[in-house]
């Protein structure tokens, strides 16, 4: 019995032992994924102010466009430019969606990583009362056993 207690404390504290092994894992993600969302969310600020110094170019350059209509080479050089602006509005436009859509796949997997932790924690609570259950029973039978041993050695 000694030993069948002594090996369930060791199987309790090795599933702790993993436990809070893997709960420092996914902390160490979660700051890791914490830590590409704020980069997620530089890159996204540096090209929405990208796309508006973009779109005030554009408009800029729409502008200039109007107000010199006189000659037809400064007119077809202003539309190229516009072109060229709108391009690369428009790549601007695309990755910031594509920012957006990283940052809603890593909110979603850090949830997930939340879910585990929580279960994490809920496994280590219930391995520590199992715990001391198990240290309340064995220092029973230690007690019994003591005792057991005094009166055959008063006999």
């Amino acid at each position: 019995k000694f030993n069948n207690l002594r090996a369930e404390v060791e199987v309790a504290n090795e599933r702790a032992d993993s436990a809070e092994q893997a709960l420092k894992q996914l902390q160490d993600e979660q700051t890791e994924r914490e830590q590409e969302i704020i980069s997620y969310q530089n890159r996204i600020k540096r090209l929405e102010e990208e796309a508006q110094m973009r779109e005030d170019q554009l408009d800029e350059a729409k502008k200039f466009n109007q107000d010199n209509q006189t000659t037809l080479s400064e007119t077809d050089v202003l539309i190229k430019k516009v072109m060229t602006l709108e391009e690369k509005l428009d790549t601007a436009e695309n990755q910031l969606r594509e920012a957006l859509e990283k940052i809603r796949s890593y909110d979603l997997e850090n949830e997930n990583l939340q879910r585990i932790i929580t279960q994490n924690d809920k496994d280590k609570e219930i391995a520590d009362q199992r715990y001391e259950e198990l240290e309340l029973k064995y220092n029973e039978n230690k007690q019994e056993l003591d005792n057991t041993v005094k009166l055959l050695e008063d006999i």
